[in-house]
């Protein structure tokens, strides 16, 4: 089964309540699905798009579990606290790694 990867890059607007309420308790729900962070930085060179605040990716085994993850409940708690402090137009994606498109 090919890994699985999470890419978020997203605008955040208030990151007091972002930081508070949603990243610093992420990191918990994910190791239950075997994910581990690749990149959570806000350290970046945007070369074309929207300039957006943070990048993140997230490697899953599979995307079974990276699914798994995002629908769960402990995530589904929290992530309304990303959404309530983010720009909607903020991109989230889950990807299977391939050779091909």
């Amino acid at each position: 089964m090919p890994k699985a990867y999470l890419v978020a890059v997203p605008k955040v607007t208030n990151m007091d309540a972002f930081g508070k309420e949603f990243a610093s308790k992420v990191a918990n729900t994910i190791k239950h699905f075997d994910g581990r962070f690749l990149v959570r930085t806000p350290n970046k060179l945007v070369k074309e798009g929207d300039e957006t605040t943070l990048t993140v990716v997230i490697e899953f085994p599979n995307k079974e579990k990276a699914l798994g993850w995002y629908n769960s409940e402990e995530h589904q708690k929290i992530v309304v606290h990303r959404r309530a402090n983010t720009d909607p137009k903020s991109t989230v994606v889950i990807v299977e790694e391939s050779e091909s498109y």
